[in-house]
């Protein structure tokens, strides 16, 4: 069944999440639009505000309560507006259809891809081994889609839409492999993917302004949290198509951390990595014991060719970290990031599959 406590979902391009009242006006403009009439083939002839706010309140909040239908929207990142609408149905067994339709004031800024991949990983999360989809042949901008998210094209059939008028549909279909990798246990850590009740502790952390003084980010309000946190919710691993993994670390139960590994160029391998560590378990080697589990990872379970890392400079722990899990100092860059009101200076750490010492004891 669909689980609804993974939502939302979110990326750097789309989030994926459940509809609200205030989603009826757009997403009836929204089913309005020609291209929308003409591909989706949706079960109304007609949406109206009234009759949009009257499904949210019945079928489609009823559907993600029972697990069998999830009817989404999809929303800009930056103001939460309504950008498109997502469904996944037809639960058979292990396989749910998806469909999706973008709304044309936010076409052409890759959102319909950002929102497959992230419902991709809803469906894997939620237990599901495959994902299936069909198009109309004319549509090419979803057949597109559907191929740079590894679908794979199927036959041309004449089916019932969801509109009830029977159409060619071209059918496509995605395995998605389960979460047997995790968690990963070390001798004294258990490192597992991120959920929704990790906001509170991941908060604590991250709040702190010893924590923040050499990330990207200011301290982590409670806002902050939920909203990374529903993108680490999605990275699940670098295998099927998911190009980023996001694992907490747990030591006796509680959170003290999190390591993430991303792909920065998807064919040749390469990724990146980085990491934090609440300060009350620092000195322990809890931090070099997790990126160490994490370059098995990379380098043994998914064919990494190099991993990389970029710290400030002034952040000798994290530096003498890099070392210690064996990666080699390749450069130095001197006041390139302008970072919280000042010119700050990069390290960058590397290491290959080559390097065998990057991923054992020292």
């Amino acid at each position: 069944m669909l689980d609804a406590e993974l939502l939302p979902l979110r990326s750097d391009r789309a989030v994926v999440r459940p509809m609200r009242l205030d989603d009826a006006g757009a997403y009836a403009a929204g089913t309005n639009d020609a291209a929308v009439r003409a591909h989706a083939h949706l079960p109304e002839p007609e949406y109206t505000e009234e009759s949009a706010r009257a499904l949210i309140q019945g079928p489609i909040r009823e559907g993600l309560e029972r697990g069998d239908l999830a009817v989404l929207t999809i929303a800009d990142p930056a103001m939460d507006e309504f950008a498109g609408s997502l469904v996944l149905f037809g639960v058979v067994g292990g396989s749910v259809e998806v469909g999706f339709w973008v709304h044309p004031d936010h076409r052409g800024k890759g959102v319909s891809g950002a929102a497959l991949v992230l419902a991709i990983e809803f469906a894997r999360c939620s237990g599901f081994t495959e994902v299936t989809a069909r198009t109309v042949p004319e549509n090419e901008a979803s057949q597109r889609v559907l191929a740079r998210a590894g679908f794979a094209r199927g036959k041309q059939t004449q089916e019932a839409a969801p509109s009830g008028e029977r159409v060619s549909l071209l059918r496509y279909a995605r395995k998605i492999g389960p979460l047997s990798l995790f968690p990963v246990n070390t001798p004294r850590l258990r490192l597992r993917l991120h959920d929704h009740a990790d906001a509170v502790p991941l908060q604590r952390i991250y709040g702190r302004a010893d924590v923040a003084r050499y990330l990207l980010d200011e301290p982590w309000t409670e806002t902050d949290a939920a909203r990374h946190l529903a993108e680490r919710v999605a990275k699940t691993g670098l295998d099927d198509g998911s190009t980023a993994l996001a694992l907490v670390i747990e030591h006796e139960g509680a959170v003290i951390g999190d390591v993430q590994l991303w792909l920065t160029d998807t064919s040749r391998r390469v990724a990146e990595i980085g990491w934090a560590l609440d300060p009350a378990y620092g000195g322990q080697g809890f931090a070099g014991e997790a990126v160490k589990a994490v370059f098995e990872l990379a380098f043994t379970t998914y064919g990494l060719h190099r991993v990389a890392a970029q710290l400030d400079a002034r952040n000798e722990a994290s530096a003498r970290l890099a070392q210690r899990v064996g990666m080699q100092q390749e450069a130095h860059l001197r006041q390139d990031w302008w970072n919280k009101g000042e010119w700050t200076d990069t390290l960058i750490y590397g290491a290959l599959s080559t390097d065998c010492h990057a991923a054992s004891e020292q």
